[in-house]
């Protein structure tokens, strides 16, 4: 593998539209060695040797698989919630029973755990935020996300056989300035995080794809 080609790779990691346009057809060969020397890939003399690597190159086909899987999803938003960070403690786990029982889920209460190697998040609604408080205050709080919305992506059970899902909505979402906050998954559920003003764009990108 050339140097070249090395650095195209690093530079297309970051910068995913350019494989997904060129895979389209949206740019062609030469345009592209023309954009990859001037973001400094290769020397200006070195045009044939660019336009030869991106000869060889395999760049990724379009997934028609992929696609399909978006075809009949159905999208939930809830907005106000709150995603707290918590420092991992025995203590902590055993109170979290009384928060359960605390949480009406008849009436649409937001309540979900994840418990990691060292901290431990909730994500709740922000009008439940006095309750956790009084429940968990001597706990150590490490950090408070307000002003996130939760969009709950449904699939065909048949989605979750489907590779490049999860890695289409990340690299859609990235391509229109778009930051995951979290990801949770409960196949055929996958449940993303964002700010409040993205997520009304991000539901038009993901309800387009």
């Amino acid at each position: 593998m050339s140097q070249i080609e090395q650095d195209f790779r690093i530079f297309s990691v970051k910068h995913p539209e350019i494989e997904k346009a060129y895979s389209e057809g949206l740019i062609n060969r030469r345009a592209l060695a023309r954009y990859l020397i001037k973001q400094g890939i290769a020397k200006n003399n070195q045009m044939d040797a660019v336009i030869a690597m991106l000869r060889r190159y395999s760049f990724v086909k379009k997934d028609t698989d992929t696609k399909d899987a978006f075809k009949n999803i159905r999208i939930n938003i809830k907005d106000n919630i709150l995603i707290l960070d918590f420092v991992k403690e025995k203590e902590l786990l055993q109170k979290l029973q009384k928060l359960i029982a605390n949480t009406n889920y008849d009436q649409g209460d937001t309540l979900k755990i994840v418990v990691g190697s060292s901290s431990l998040k909730l994500f709740i609604d922000e009008k439940n935020e006095k309750l956790v408080s009084s429940l968990l205050h001597e706990f150590k709080l490490q950090s408070k996300l307000k002003n996130i919305s939760e969009m709950s992506l449904f699939f065909d059970v048949g989605a979750q056989k489907t590779r490049g899902v999860m890695a289409s909505i990340s690299t859609l979402l990235h391509m229109h300035n778009i930051n995951i906050i979290e990801i949770l998954t409960s196949s055929p559920e996958l449940i993303i995080y964002l700010k409040d003003k993205d997520v009304i764009k991000a539901y038009e990108l993901l309800k387009g794809f």
